[in-house]
């Protein structure tokens, strides 16, 4: 049954950002029936070369990113614990990124300068 949950999150998974932060704080409890939902948030003026987001273990990767950048994971309610982390690389700018669940704020991280620059972020949550 377990194994059979974890599937089951796994397939709800939608993709989906900066110095280094962790963050842990328990999300509000969702309703009966209503998904849990991460959203990654990254704004700046920097050239993303490259963004690999990592959630549950699956990771994706995307080259010469635009900002603003978004993406959005959803979650069945009472699937346990969920990790993430996003590593971008940057050249010549800002980038300022933001990790929430269930609309309240995990993980943030701001950076930027010249030449070139990796910021990453990670947390994890459980319901």
């Amino acid at each position: 049954m377990k194994r059979t949950a974890v599937l089951v999150a796994a397939a709800f998974l939608v993709v989906g950002c900066s110095g280094t932060t962790t963050g842990t704080p328990a999300p509000e409890p969702s309703a009966a029936g209503e998904p849990h939902r991460l959203v990654f948030d990254v704004s700046g003026t920097a050239v993303v070369t490259t963004l690999t987001c990592t959630v549950d273990g699956r990771a994706t990767e995307e080259k010469d990113v635009k900002l603003p950048w978004s993406r959005t994971f959803s979650f069945p309610p009472h699937t346990g614990k969920h990790e993430y982390q996003v590593v971008m690389r940057y050249a010549d700018g800002s980038v300022n990124a933001t990790a929430k669940v269930d609309g309240r704020l995990q993980t943030s991280s701001s950076g930027g300068g010249d030449g070139a620059g990796t910021q990453s972020m990670n947390g994890d949550f459980s319901d």
